[in-house]
């Protein structure tokens, strides 16, 4: 019994310890460190122009148009922009966290932020404009001094946080000039380097997955049908378009015509051509004032389409 009084003692004191440690809130994450909002919240639509310094030295600005919806680029140039890409943009910018606080009424020149390695700001409706400016790298790897608007606050924050708003012009643009609805095709026709194949539609009122198509003379299923569709809607683009009057369409290397039935059910036929250069394809779609740069590559896999 004598031996097992030092263990009895022992187990009570870790028992003591253990209840003061949950009284104490050892044991609870404290609220204040869950989350560490560096910029202040907007939401997009409240959001009229966005200016982004790049660490190449290059800005990139972005101007709402009076419609409310699209937006512009008028820095370093024209681009096609795809607005829902500002938008989620916009909602990274908002999103931005902190690890650390680092100091309150700092020396800005202390860690690179008087002459900043990345700025970017949004201006509001009301004219109030926000800013992140990025400074010198912290001594941690993967880590950077960061300031918000004009005070002298600085935080650190993750590479990896900041990159989601370090963006090229091309993260802005729109990747490509097709556009289709499934279920509103009744026919497809494709021309590559001399061959040509074509898709049809002969269950004109079903949804697209549910109908029966042809490729060539061959049946086909639905699902195929919308897996050929598939290869033509993403035909896209990595590289920045240029005007389409640059590009000569006279005679194209590639040419593709896309039915759809419109309202009444009148069919309206689009027409796509492209212009093959290296290791692309200059596409353009018809009426359109933008040519993309399409992977060879991705061409050929949709010219493979019909054989199936």
């Amino acid at each position: 019994m004598k031996r097992l009084i030092p263990t009895l003692l022992l187990l009570i004191v870790c028992i003591g310890g253990f209840w003061y440690a949950k009284s104490q809130d050892f044991f609870r994450e404290k609220q204040d460190d869950a989350v560490k909002t560096l910029a202040a919240s907007v939401k997009a639509e409240d959001v009229q122009t966005v200016s982004l310094l790049g660490a190449d030295g290059k800005v990139t600005e972005l101007q709402r148009n009076a419609d409310g919806k699209s937006w512009t680029m008028t820095k370093p140039g024209a681009l096609p922009v795809e607005g829902g890409l500002v938008d989620g943009w916009i909602s990274s910018y908002s999103l931005l966290t902190y690890e650390a606080k680092v100091e309150d009424n700092a020396d800005l020149a202390k860690y690179g932020l008087d002459k900043p390695k990345q700025q970017y700001k949004i201006t509001l409706k009301d004219g109030t404009a926000r800013s992140v400016t990025v400074g010198n790298p912290v001594a941690v790897p993967g880590y950077s001094y960061v300031s918000v608007d004009d005070g002298k606050t600085v935080y650190q924050v993750s590479d990896q946080s900041l990159s989601g708003i370090g963006k090229a012009p091309v993260d802005f643009q729109v990747k490509g000039p097709v556009k289709l609805d499934y279920d509103k095709v009744t026919g497809l026709t494709v021309t590559w380097k001399g061959a040509s194949w074509s898709l049809t539609k002969t269950d004109k009122d079903k949804a697209a997955a549910e109908a029966a198509w042809k490729l060539g003379d061959k049946e086909l299923k639905g699902a195929d049908a919308t897996t050929v569709l598939s290869s033509f809607l993403f035909l896209e683009t990595k590289l920045e378009a240029k005007p389409a009057g640059n590009v000569g369409t006279a005679a194209p290397d590639f040419t593709a015509e896309l039915t759809e039935s419109g309202d009444g059910g009148a069919a309206v036929t689009t027409k796509y051509t492209g212009r093959a250069d290296g290791d692309n394809v200059w596409l353009v779609k018809e009426g359109d004032a933008w040519a993309y740069a399409i992977p060879v590559t991705s061409v050929q896999e949709l010219a493979d389409q019909g054989k199936k």
